[in-house]
């Protein structure tokens, strides 16, 4: 009698684990049929195939609790997926075209910039509903890399300020959402110039002290005006924004008109940042003396690094390659190439997707996407091989992102 209970126990337990693999979802946005593929990483199979309210979905970003928010961005407003039972919960109107959302999980706000204008609007994730929109109405024409977008990434410095990244002005805008009684108010704070458009903002990792207030800014660069791309840093205090150091990346074996950033990532030591280049490089620098210590020979396109703590490795995507790169990040060295796709259909068209991620309770398996071949892939980061794969002939898995 003494041993059912262990047993019930047993069963139990393992059907808690099962049922929490079923939660993992992997959500990719394919922008040319307006639909988001969704899928279970661990059995690598699709859930649903669900078709966009909204025109273009492109970014999909985690909002609030047990949902996601599609910025679907040639309509003027938000599709919400629950992330549990992936059924639409309808959309949040706009009154600009979306480009990207961030989430303030203290406040439960989401901020979403815009495509054509230099604004920002802050949403409520309890209800879903906007309760302001911010910034410049102006329309303006962006020059630097990484293409027309009037914003970057929206960006919470901390639990009540954002920054908008005007990439037209080349500036930081900083606001402020107070609480007055029963309503929120938005004011703007203060503008830092940056020397080119900011793709997006970093902080370090599990700082402490003076150091929470210290972020870093990545630049995007401009090739026409013969400016390598590069990291800010900069500090917040007392509602004002302060530069303190710029590192443009070395141009003495590339030519400056080839290259141009997207996203950097903090390696595991909160000390270094890996930034892509698109001529396809890597620079490892150093946050505290803002000193590249490392090249790396990566791809064509490089966009993203994606850091695995657990094997102290690092892969890196080639949007406009055939390969993924593995990065031994002990020593800041190249592990090895990892074909994933023939070359893409057209210029315009990405071979690689800009998300991708692992699964935390085992690192063994990375996944990602294939976007312009329209497949959904498993790196096995044992063999540095795919081990499986999803096909969705004539579909665009461009960016999204994973619930685990």
């Amino acid at each position: 009698m003494g041993k059912k209970p262990i047993l019930l126990l047993s069963v139990l337990s393992a059907l808690n684990i099962q049922a929490a693999m079923a939660h993992s979802t992997g959500f990719y946005a394919d922008k040319d049929n307006n639909q988001v593929l969704t899928f279970e990483p661990q059995s690598m199979k699709i859930k649903e195939v669900i078709n966009s309210i909204g025109d273009s979905p492109y970014p999909i970003d985690k909002a609030g609790d047990g949902q996601v928010y599609v910025t679907t961005r040639n309509t003027q407003s938000l599709d919400v997926i629950s992330s549990q039972t992936l059924e639409i919960g309808g959309v949040i109107p706009l009154n600009h075209f979306p480009r990207s959302v961030t989430y303030n999980k203290s406040k439960k706000l989401a901020a979403v910039s815009g495509t054509k204008k230099a604004v920002t609007s802050i949403i409520d994730t309890k209800t879903n509903e906007v309760i302001a929109t911010v910034g410049n109405e102006t329309t303006l024409t962006v020059n630097d890399f990484g293409g027309g977008l009037a914003t970057g990434h929206p960006f919470w410095v901390s639990e009540t300020q954002f920054l908008i990244l005007d990439r037209a002005r080349r500036t930081l805008e900083l606001y402020e959402v107070e609480t007055e009684q029963d309503s929120f108010v938005i004011s703007h704070k203060y503008t830092l110039a940056t020397p080119t458009s900011v793709h997006h903002i970093m902080s370090t990792p599990n700082a402490t002290g003076w150091n929470k207030n210290v972020f870093y800014a990545v630049l995007e660069g401009s090739p026409k005006n013969g400016v390598a791309p590069g990291i800010m840093a900069f500090e917040l205090s007392d509602n004002k924004l302060y530069q303190k150091q710029i590192k443009h990346m070395p141009t003495t074996a590339t030519n400056v008109e080839t290259m141009g950033a997207h996203h950097a990532s903090f390696h595991p030591d909160g000390v270094h940042i890996y930034l892509g280049s698109n001529e396809g490089t890597t620079f490892v620098i150093n946050s505290v003396s803002m000193e590249v210590i490392s090249t790396i020979e990566t791809g064509k396109g490089n966009g993203h690094t994606t850091m695995i703590p657990g094997r102290m490795l690092a892969v890196s995507t080639n949007h406009t390659d055939t390969y993924m790169t593995v990065i031994d990040l002990n020593t800041h060295k190249k592990v090895t190439d990892i074909e994933v796709s023939p070359p893409a259909s057209s210029k315009s068209r990405k071979t690689q997707s800009h998300t991708s991620s692992f699964d935390p309770k085992n690192d063994r398996y990375f996944y990602t996407a294939a976007s312009d071949d329209g497949r959904i892939l498993e790196i096995d980061l044992d063999t540095f091989t795919i081990s499986r794969e999803i096909e969705m002939s004539g579909s665009y898995p461009i960016q999204g992102t994973f619930v685990w």
